[in-house]
């Protein structure tokens, strides 16, 4: 069993690693290298006035987690005017999450879980209560809070079965860290239960913040725009979003088998550094595409198209009639579903959900997800779909009434927040 002496060896060790692999994305892609200080726990001299602001740090790791934060943020700078939001990141995708610009908001990368640079941290942004969202479960981090005091909160957190067993060899460390938070907040009960085998923190159902989220304002316009661009008048729109390694090739073999006729079929890989990959794929299946980020002199309709863009997943939602959740085809237990779920679109979900689990059979028992197998069954699904608008239409009345009955998990956080400030 690891105690926290084994993990801060093995943790510093693993440091140069780590840094040379920073260096090496950002060799490939420069903007990783930005901020690389913060990576570190080291601060300059001008940013050190936080003693002064009455701050509420909240850790939002990727994409997933600070889109989920949005509705939470935006209550919290309309309520509390006094307070300061400090929002840290992990990962380069999630800090580039556009967010309604406040003074108010600073953004930052969370440090390695090195014992100096989470103290050089929170020395130095000094927050008065933090919000750690999902499953990011730092022992380093979570003890200095502890030591100094910091009233720490895991919220919205989720942890499959999978993820359970993948921590038993650190189940010591891991419970220990755990039983320093001051409460956790999970999305369902089966999260309940599998926390429950890890700690006995105090653990509550709150739901999922992500059913607060909703579109951008102007998705309509964006959609209206896109639609236009790529010429679309009648055509079936296939969505395959957020796609991972080995999926695009089994999606590209079916369609190339059945042939659509009047259909587009649109697949966004869920990492930028594979869209050439991707591309490459499409050449090799012989497919006809066009792509995004090249789509001038299109005088009809393509049948496929690669999604190489950042940022415009809602505006493919947006023309979607149906849309298949990458990372379900193969063991990646799928992506979040409920983002084309806010704007009513049907989705199709394969044998892999160990991420979303709870989301995605609760939405199968109403009738709003249909789950695949294998590719003959999505092909029925696909061809069930294409056929049937009115179908179509009552998925998205009760998908609209499901989603209305699972908000407001946003809310019962900013009760917790009020506690503190």
């Amino acid at each position: 069993m690891m105690n926290l002496f084994l993990y801060n060896l093995i943790i510093s060790l693993l440091l140069p690693f780590a840094l040379i692999r920073l260096l090496y994305r950002g060799l490939i892609q420069p903007e990783y290298l930005n901020f690389w200080h913060e990576r570190l726990g080291w601060y300059f001299r001008k940013d050190s006035v936080w003693s002064e602001k009455n701050t509420l740090w909240l850790h939002c790791v990727s994409v997933g987690e600070t889109k989920a934060a949005l509705p939470l943020i935006k209550m919290v700078i309309k309520d509390y005017p006094d307070i300061n939001i400090l929002l840290t990141h992990g990962t380069l995708t999630g800090r580039r999450v556009a967010i309604d610009y406040s003074d108010r908001i600073h953004r930052c990368y969370l440090p390695f879980d090195l014992k100096w640079a989470v103290k050089n941290f929170l020395d130095h942004y000094q927050p008065r209560m933090g919000l750690i969202l999902e499953t990011e479960i730092w022992p380093n981090l979570i003890d200095q809070c502890c030591s100094q005091k910091i009233p720490l909160f895991l919220i919205n957190a989720r942890l499959s079965e999978k993820s359970l067993r993948s921590y038993a060899p650190y189940k010591k460390i891991i419970s220990e860290a755990l039983s320093k938070l001051k409460h956790i907040y999970v999305q369902s009960t089966i999260d309940k239960i599998n926390f429950s085998n890890l700690t006995e923190q105090p653990i509550s159902i709150m739901g999922n913040l992500k059913f607060d989220a909703r579109p951008p304002e102007d998705i309509a316009q964006k959609t209206h725009k896109l639609k236009a661009q790529l010429k679309i008048k009648k055509e079936f729109v296939i969505v395959v979003s957020s796609t991972r390694d080995g999926e695009e090739a089994v999606i590209l073999k079916l369609f190339k088998k059945i042939n659509l006729a009047n259909a587009l079929v649109i697949i966004i890989p869920r990492h930028p550094e594979r869209f050439s990959e991707v591309e490459k794929l499409f050449d090799s299946y012989q497919l006809p595409y066009r792509k995004r980020s090249d789509l001038k002199n299109l005088i009809s309709c393509p049948h496929y198209v690669l999604g190489d863009s950042m940022g415009e997943l809602y505006e493919y939602y947006g023309l979607a009639s149906l849309v298949i959740m990458g990372g379900s085809i193969k063991n990646f237990g799928s992506q979040n579903i409920i983002e084309p779920m806010l704007l009513n679109r049907p989705i199709a979900v394969g044998p892999s959900i160990f991420n979303f689990k709870h989301i995605v059979e609760i939405s199968q028992k109403e009738g709003l997800v249909y789950r695949f197998r294998g590719m003959d069954e999505l092909e029925e699904i696909i061809l069930q779909l294409m056929n049937a608008e009115d179908l179509r239409k009552r998925i998205a009345i009760k998908t609209s009434n499901f989603i209305e009955r699972n908000s407001g998990a946003s809310k019962k956080i900013l009760q917790l927040i009020n506690q503190y400030f």
